[in-house]
């Protein structure tokens, strides 16, 4: 009898430690590789597949497992969602930089005014997997848009990496998205209409990392 009672104990635990998880990305401030020209206006918007298709919430950052490598869904700490969270980030990297920033009116397609950039960020990936290791895959898209309604760069980051603290793993992928070239040379006011107006994004799926996740081959996480 006593057995059957530690194994039950054990059992919740397990699963409880695996249900219910939050993951603050709001305060993964990102570092900016040049010094910025112009203020900035921030927008984000969740292209993730399985969230437009309403499989998950807008707050689904990610799966974690517990005993059966049973996956259980880990959500955002604010109750925001993801493209809020990352909105945050973003213009806290900003306002860190000492670069006026502020968020862009939904379904703005130009920049507000003169003296201002609208950072446009399509979210098609992010997602953190936890089981014996943990990894983040993510894979982001930016453009930047002038008050004209001129794309003047486009750039993409994608990864998948292992996680040892989810702040810094955020903070990572935006930063790698920031530091691409084109958006360097842009935000620094080197001036160049981008041609490829009509560019199709990577939608193509993210490989990733051989972090120790030791999951079942025919086990499904539910996301579709």
């Amino acid at each position: 009898m006593s057995r059957l009672v530690a194994l039950a104990i054990a059992f919740v635990l397990l699963t409880g430690c695996a249900y219910g998880r939050k993951i603050d990305y709001a305060h993964s401030y990102p570092a900016l590789p040049a010094a910025l020209t112009q203020a900035v206006e921030v927008q984000v918007v969740d292209m993730r597949p399985y969230v437009l298709s309403g499989n998950k919430n807008g707050t689904f950052v990610g799966l974690t497992r517990g005993s059966y490598y049973i996956p259980y869904d880990v959500n955002t700490r604010s109750g925001q969602p993801l493209a809020n969270d990352l909105r945050a980030a973003l213009l806290g990297g900003f306002e860190r930089k000492g670069v006026p920033a502020q968020g862009a009116k939904a379904g703005a397609t130009a920049a507000s005014k003169p003296d201002a950039l609208l950072l446009a960020v399509s979210v098609h990936e992010w997602k953190s997997e936890a089981a014996i290791g943990e990894i983040l895959t993510y894979s982001l898209r930016a453009e930047l848009i002038d008050e004209a309604g001129q794309r003047l760069a486009t750039a993409q980051a994608r990864g998948s990496d292992r996680v040892y603290d989810h702040g810094q793993a955020g903070q990572s992928a935006l930063t790698s998205l920031l530091a691409q070239p084109t958006l360097v040379r842009a935000f620094g006011g080197e001036v160049e209409i981008d041609t490829a107006q009509n560019e199709p994004a990577q939608d193509a799926p993210v490989r990733k990392a051989a972090a120790e996740l030791f999951i079942p081959r025919l086990g499904r996480d539910g996301v579709y």
